[in-house]
């Protein structure tokens, strides 16, 4: 007969501060990914940790705190306890990361009276005690309208928006003496008001006139409330957390002078940015290119994928979207250079940004060219190296290409050299027709309207090649992403679409934007994505700059954007909803354990 078995349970108490086990099983499960509250589920890390001496502790993701509990995340500066606040003055908790480090956990004590848990398989269960909606009061402000819930005792909560409707869900039962109609006396932008009890929770539905964000704070005196403005003027609060050893996330509203282009224009405009703050000179810490497919794959350098999806299959904690790429062919049209391969080279002088295992760094325009010289004395100019930029010329392919080659213009005569010479010749015909074996001790030279080739390039040829880097500086950095236009050269704006070759009007243009910067402090480095605020405009590249320069940035460069731009981080898109997610070519990864630098091809 098998042993019966029932869950872990524990009883949180935090007027003592521990966790009091009721029953166990033989085996503990040590974490999850499936969270129940009051019977509710949710997709959540946790995980149990134990100090020498001490009871367990149960930690959780610490975003599902704020989106599933309601907690605001306060300015922290210490990687292992977060400071915050829960219907109280503020508090801390303690930070645990998985064995990874890729995930960030919090102590679930500070939240919880009397609170009953349990641990079944996989999934945390965690019951709270029975709360009542004591009052709903409404009333108009200067500057909107305002809505406070009464509770009986703090509880968890989460708000959604949809166009003009707001849903504040409440852990609460509904006093029986509240009325559950709608409440349609008009404020000035509420329209009205319902409450629609579901059970053990209470859904508080706002209607408004117009779209905006809804401000939310939680009191605890004289007792528990959610007090929930409603206004149109409404500024994001700065936000520093010291997410790890070496890392900060930041969220800033920025504001910087506006040209007045009449006298009823704004003097100032702000923009919402989000940003990371990486330390390299942290041992803990590493920055690497990653990219669409894995190493080794046969696709190589062809394919499209999210930054979460590229985070996911690198084992990185965190990325930005990084530089350019054609998004028919799916190939990149930038430089990527990572551990000293060159996965893609540039055929255009653009900024880019190159970096070491030191925490040395260049940010700067970078003219990368190759040349190749036959055996009788010829010097032959390339136009690109594993690119998807194609223009007239011979251009390069490496094995990191892939494992093969297939057209990518019409007529493309193929030159397949082993060792230092060549041998074989190919002529290609349609687009994407064929395919040809890149030589991993080798690699393939493809002429595109450039009929002498078969004369300079025949079989048994011996060839031998050389690169440059202007400015030379880049030649001794392992890592390198292009993208450009520079932004910033020593805190000056530096911006000229033009010398970069990008198209008229690229400058002006108003869009959601990604960079990478410097800063005074030697290898420290600023991601960020910088966008409109609530009802205001995308930034243009010089707003982007002037962005970055308040936020003490030194050299900057301008990173693909658009619906491109994503700034991810522990497991969450930090900068937009995910269902926006474009897929992307290559991404600049953050790890926390860096993977093996492979060899140079």
């Amino acid at each position: 007969m098998k042993p019966l078995s029932r869950p872990l349970t524990f009883l949180l108490a935090t007027s003592c501060q521990v966790l009091i086990a009721d029953a166990a099983p033989a085996v503990t499960p040590a974490q999850g990914n499936a969270i129940q509250l009051n019977g509710q589920p949710w997709i959540g890390r946790w995980l149990v940790r134990s100090e020498q001496g001490q009871p367990p502790s149960i930690y959780v993701q610490e975003d599902w705190l704020t989106n599933g509990l309601g907690v605001q995340l306060l300015d922290s500066e210490q990687a292992d306890r977060q400071r915050l606040r829960w219907f109280s003055s503020p508090i801390f908790s303690q930070v645990a990361f998985d064995n990874t480090g890729r995930f960030r956990y919090l102590d679930l004590k500070p939240f919880a009276e009397q609170w009953r848990t349990e641990i079944s398989g996989n999934a945390l269960n965690i019951y709270t005690p029975n709360t009542t909606i004591q009052t709903v009061r409404r009333s108009k402000q200067p500057w909107g309208d305002r809505v406070v819930i009464d509770l009986s005792r703090r509880t968890p909560w989460r708000i959604s928006q949809q166009g003009n409707v707001i849903n504040v869900i409440v852990s609460a039962e509904v006093a029986a003496n509240l009325a559950t109609s709608a409440d349609a006396i008009a404020g000035n932008i509420i329209k009205s008001v319902t409450l629609q009890p579901q059970g053990k929770l209470t859904q508080v539905q706002i209607q408004t006139n117009v779209a905006v964000i809804p401000v939310t704070e939680m009191l605890s005196s004289p007792a528990p409330r959610l007090v929930i403005d409603i206004r149109r003027d409404y500024t994001p609060p700065n936000l520093t957390v010291q997410w790890a050893d070496g890392l900060k996330k930041i969220d800033r509203i920025v504001e910087i002078p506006n040209p007045q282009k009449t006298p009823k224009d704004p003097k100032t405009i702000k923009f919402a940015v989000t940003a990371l703050e990486v330390d390299l000179k942290s041992p803990r810490l590493k920055l690497r290119p990653i990219w669409s497919n894995p190493n080794n794959s046969p696709e190589g350098m062809l394919g499209l994928t999210t930054v979460p999806q590229m985070v996911e299959e690198a084992k990185a904690v965190g990325a930005i979207n990084a530089g350019f790429f054609n998004r028919i062919r799916r190939l990149p049209v930038g430089a990527i250079r990572e551990g000293n391969r060159w996965l893609s080279g540039t055929a255009l002088v653009r900024g880019a940004i190159a970096w070491n295992e030191n925490g040395d760094m260049l940010i700067d325009r970078l003219n990368f060219s190759e040349e190749i010289t036959t055996g009788n004395q010829l010097k032959i100019n390339l136009t690109n190296l594993n690119s998807g930029y194609v223009q007239k010329g011979i251009a390069r392919y490496t094995s990191t290409w892939g494992g093969s080659y297939s057209p990518l213009t019409e007529k493309e005569l193929l030159v397949v050299v082993r060792g230092d010479r060549v041998v074989a010749q190919y002529q290609g015909g349609a687009v994407n027709v064929g395919q040809i074996a890149i030589p991993s001790d080798g690699y393939v030279l493809v002429a595109r309207q450039t009929p002498e080739a078969v004369t300079q390039l025949p079989v048994g040829m011996t060839v031998r090649g050389r690169q440059a880097f202007i400015p030379d500086r880049f030649t001794s950095f392992p890592n390198l992403i292009g993208a450009g236009p520079l932004l910033l050269k020593n805190s000056a704006v530096v911006l000229n679409g033009k010398i970069e070759n990008f198209q008229a009007g690229f400058d002006t243009q108003a869009a959601d934007r990604s960079a990478i910067a410097t800063t005074k402090d030697k290898g420290k480095l600023i991601l960020a994505t910088v966008q409109a605020v609530t009802g205001g405009s995308a930034p243009n590249l010089l707003q982007t700059a002037e962005v970055l320069k308040k936020l003490g940035a030194v050299d900057a460069l301008n990173l693909d954007g658009g619906s491109s731009s994503t700034l991810f981080l522990g497991g969450n898109v930090l900068n937009r909803d995910v269902t926006g997610l474009a897929p992307v070519h290559n991404a600049i990864a953050i790890f926390i354990t860096p993977p093996p630098t492979k060899p140079q091809f």
